[in-house]
């Protein structure tokens, strides 16, 4: 790229969707208006961004750099108002799940749609973060309604690098971490604080003495500090006719509980060759490689297993412990170090992302746009279970298997037309799409295997029952938009799509989709003479799109071929089948506007929503003397509301010192409008759906807190009459709403200073209000009824009653305890506010005059720290707890979650 004197660079944004090219005025020392419209991709199209009507949010590579992750997701914390990045443990090459908006559906998927170079995935990609370009955050029905039936929880749609014409540039980037185990405000006891508890219980029996210490640190010596190495090289290039981008990067991660290993190689190649000037070829693919080792210490045990308890004998060797054992305290009578010796696990997965797309150039306004991909995953993972273990001892060891096979195509052939008459332009598109996905799963084993074998046929005497599984699933889809803009000021555009799915049945397969929205840029009107506002918009949509939760099937009746009579196979009925099943119709409204002033270093985006859910799907269970006890359904209506705020402030910006604030707020409420015949809809996990109540509201017993008098536990009992009063029975008390997970607001402060050759960049995330389950003090906070589990410090504040008159938070506690005071209720429910340092990054450019004589381009070094700390009054490990234990959607319980650690980096970054 060569440089001129007015400073002017062409910039070039593609993907398979689109090409388009735009100038922009680079300034040095101010922020001066541009003298032309940034282009930006919202979804299928390009359009300049004073004419944009739907409410997104753009994330920069720059912004993506204050992790070290190897996963995308994780890098979109903070980064955008209404999203949620809720992050699914801390074990290495752990991902997060996203949340736009809030929840809008019950039992439906509520986490965003992945878009990777106008792809739509299947699921989230394994992509390795550093071959990111940037992220948009497509929130409202003005720029997802072209995605259809999964448009209803937002767009996350990822831009990877490209090449460029002239001389090619190689980077290298070079990173090392440490992981630091970070078990949160959740302290358990040593020995000696244990022996004084357990003594305190009434009824206890009595225990020796010489307990009294600190005893074996479980935790301590189940947990290390992880170390995580993380290389990329990429190469971009071209000539006048071709643009090339190489990328290849090595990530490997050994995680805070021991036994924990993730490693990942990954390549990408994104070239744009024109064969004539008016066609060109863009071939892309991404290639990733993952395996991980699972000799993983039980993070489960390390909580609950005694400090009076060692698992080595003196000199040093493990302890089989098992159900003769007796010199043991634990009531399970276990040890995982000891199957640990010979015990693992292993697994590979294999991603590719493969494309061959064109563009053909009919006129300067009309274009022919072909985008082809295939997105390929193999899964296996195996695990051994050695014939000297405890847990192989049945089986005399047993090898298991698993494979799983997901491929996905996506094929869309679309038109674009945009051209200017005078004052008037008009940008349209029509398109006809095609995708469909193949799963298929299988899974085996054997038992009485020899020592130390990773195959099947090595003597293995018998085998577990073979499973597996395979679905599929195929859309169709006309898709048209047009928008229309008159001497930039005014703008319309409206979106429509035909789509079908073979996921529901023949009268039910067709949806009609659609949006339209307006805006009106009010600072081009001769009135306007508000000198320091130099933009200032008014935007409006509304749209319908949808939500397809996970059956494949659920239109039609399954049967289920596992039983046999008389030696032969007979099929049960397992399903009830529904040919007027559909998609759940989410109805978006949106109005924003969108502010730059004072000389454009403060930039506010301001946004209000309001959408309802329809026809929500959920899985029904029917009477057993139907003959089959399930069927889905279409019941139910959910409304979602809520505000963003978004605010970034120039505060310095001169030659030598820069600096950026920013800030972001969401606050969103949901209820449930109606449920089945608008009874009460009980779900898993301690929640319920109730016309008028939080979607995500917990369904338990109320505690009412200890008895002075007697030190009984109390829970809320409701009358027939309204009325209510206590009850020290639990099973007398009402089970009602306690509560809900959904926070009032959360947001994040951001800041990034530049002091010449150095700078600083910090992300600070908070959320308030909200709960959260800790189901950890069922067992670790549990009145004696848990005797021989280790237990929990109580927090500061906390006290137990001992003598009638005291007032105290926990009741009397009672050797073998079974007055269910430890029992779901209310009692366990947390204040989920939290205040997160998310990262802090500090680094220094090196300057060109000694660059030039290292012959290098450009180089920076940093160093790095990453959730550092926790301000809360949770008790437990994390109150931004994603999917815990196996969950497939959010509950807000904090169960068996691997502790998210600290980390702290060093990394180094060159380009030749």
């Amino acid at each position: 790229m060569k440089k001129q004197k007015n400073l002017t660079t062409s910039v070039c944004f593609f993907l398979m969707t689109g090409f388009m090219a735009a100038q922009v005025t680079k300034k040095t020392d101010s922020l001066e208006e541009k003298k032309i419209d940034d282009i930006v991709i919202i979804g299928y199209k390009a359009q300049k961004k004073s004419s944009l009507t739907a409410a997104i949010s753009v994330i920069s590579d720059k912004k993506l750099q204050d992790s070290n992750t190897p996963s995308v997701s994780g890098l979109l914390q903070g980064k955008a108002a209404g999203v949620q990045i809720l992050p699914n443990g801390g074990a290495a090459g752990s991902s997060a799940t996203v949340k736009i908006r809030g929840t809008s559906t019950i039992n439906g998927p509520s986490s965003a749609l992945w878009v990777v170079d106008g792809v739509v995935m299947p699921y989230t990609p394994n992509l390795d973060p550093n071959q990111i370009e940037s992220i948009n955050i497509l929130k409202d029905a003005a720029s997802t309604a072209l995605y259809g039936s999964r448009a209803a929880n937002g767009i996350v749609q990822v831009f990877t690098k490209s090449g460029n014409s002239g001389k090619g540039t190689l980077s290298a980037s070079l990173n090392n971490s440490f992981n630091v185990f970070n078990n949160g405000r959740f302290k358990l006891m040593n020995g000696t604080q244990l022996y004084d508890y357990f003594t305190s219980l009434k009824g206890a029996p009595e225990i020796p003495k010489t307990l009294r210490n600190d005893g074996y640190n479980w935790l301590k010596d189940g947990t290390q500090t992880g170390v995580v190495q993380n290389y990329t090289i990429d190469f971009k290039g071209g000539s006048d006719h071709s643009k090339t981008y190489i990328s290849g990067n090595y990530y490997n991660e050994t995680g805070t509980i021991k036994g924990d290993e993730y490693n990942r190689l990954s390549f990408r190649i994104n070239h744009e060759q024109t064969i004539k000037p008016w066609l060109i070829l863009k071939p892309k693919v991404s290639l990733s490689y993952t395996t991980g080792k699972d000799t993983q210490a039980s993070l489960y045990q390390m909580y609950l297993n005694m400090p009076w308890d060692n698992p080595r004998d003196a000199n040093g060797n493990l302890i089989r412990v098992d159900e003769d054992y007796t010199d043991w305290y634990g009531r399970d009578k276990s040890s995982y170090l000891y199957d640990l010796q010979w015990n693992y696990g292993k697994s590979n997965q294999l991603d590719l992302i493969g494309n061959i797309d064109a563009e053909i150039l009919f006129t300067d306004y009309l274009k022919f746009i072909s985008t082809n991909n295939v997105t390929y995953k193999n899964y296996d993972d195996m695990y051994y279970t050695d014939p000297r273990s405890i847990s192989g001892t049945s089986n005399k060891g047993e090898l298991t298997e698993n494979y799983q096979k997901d491929i996905s195509k996506f094929f869309n052939q679309m038109l674009r037309f945009d051209k200017d008459f005078g004052n008037h332009n008009i940008n349209a598109l029509a398109a006809y799409e095609y995708t469909d996905r193949f799963y298929k799963a299988s899974k085996a084993g054997v038992y009485g295997v020899v020592p130390g074998t990773d195959i099947f046929n090595t003597g293995a005497t018998t085998g577990e029952k073979p499973s597996g599984t395979k679905s599929d699933r195929a859309y169709n889809a006309f898709l048209f938009n047009v928008e229309y803009v008159f001497n930039k000021k005014y703008f319309v555009q409206g979106s429509l799509r035909n789509e079908s799915s073979s996921a529901f049945g023949a009268n039910k397969r067709n949806g009609l989709f659609y949006a339209y929205s307006v805006g009106w840029n009010i600072h081009k009107e001769n009135f306007f003479k508000i000198e320091p506002i130099n933009e200032w918009k008014l935007r409006a949509s509304r749209g319908l799109v949808g939500n397809t939760p996970s059956p494949n099937y659920g239109w039609q009746d399954l049967y289920s071929l596992t039983q046999k009579y008389n030696g032969q196979i007979g099929a049960t009925w397992y399903q009830l089948g529904n040919p007027g099943l559909t998609w759940e119709s989410i109805y978006q409204n949106n109005i924003g506007t969108d502010i730059r002033a004072f000389n454009n270093r403060l930039t506010l985006n301001i946004d209000y929503f309001n959408n309802k859910t329809k026809n929500l799907l959920m899985l029904v269970t029917l009477p057993s003397l139907t003959g089959v006890d399930r069927q889905y359904l279409n019941i139910g209506d959910v409304k979602n509301k809520g505000w963003e705020f978004n605010v970034n402030y120039s505060i310095i910006r001169s030659k030598d010192i820069s600096w950026d604030l920013g800030f972001n707020i969401s606050t969103y409420k949901n209820n449930v409008l109606s449920t089945r015949n608008n009874g009460t809809q009980v779900l898993s996990n301690y929640h319920v759906a109730i016309p008028g109540y939080d979607v995500n509201s917990f369904y338990m017993r109320k505690w009412l807190g200890v008895n002075p008098d007697n030190g009984e536990a109390q829970w809320e009992v409701i009358n027939p009459d309204g009325s209510r009063s206590a009850t020290s029975k639990y099973n007398l008390a009402t089970v009602q709403v306690v509560g809900a997970a959904t926070p009032d607001y959360y947001g994040s402060v951001s800041t990034n200073l530049t002091i010449r050759n150095f700078y600083l960049a910090t992300n600070l995330y908070f959320s308030q209000g909200g709960q959260v389950y800790n189901s950890y003090r069922e067992l670790f906070d549990s009145d004696g009824a848990y005797p021989y589990y280790n237990q929990m410090v109580l927090e500061n504040g906390w006290t137990r009653w001992e003598k009638p008159g005291d007032i105290a938070t926990h009741p009397a506690a009672v050797y073998n305890n079974n007055s269910l005071t430890n029992k779901p209720s209310s009692r366990y429910l947390e204040d989920a506010s939290f205040v997160k340092l998310r990262s802090l990054r500090i680094g220094y450019n090196f300057p060109a005059s000694l660059t030039e004589k290292m012959k290098i381009k450009s180089a920076n070094i940093y160093i790095m720290g990453e959730n550092l700390f926790t301000i809360t009054k949770f008790s437990g490990v994390d109150p931004e707890v994603g999917n815990a234990d196996s969950q497939s959607v959010y509950s807000g319980n904090a169960g068996a979650i691997y502790p998210i650690p600290r980390r702290f980096s060093l990394g180094l970054n060159f380009t030749f």
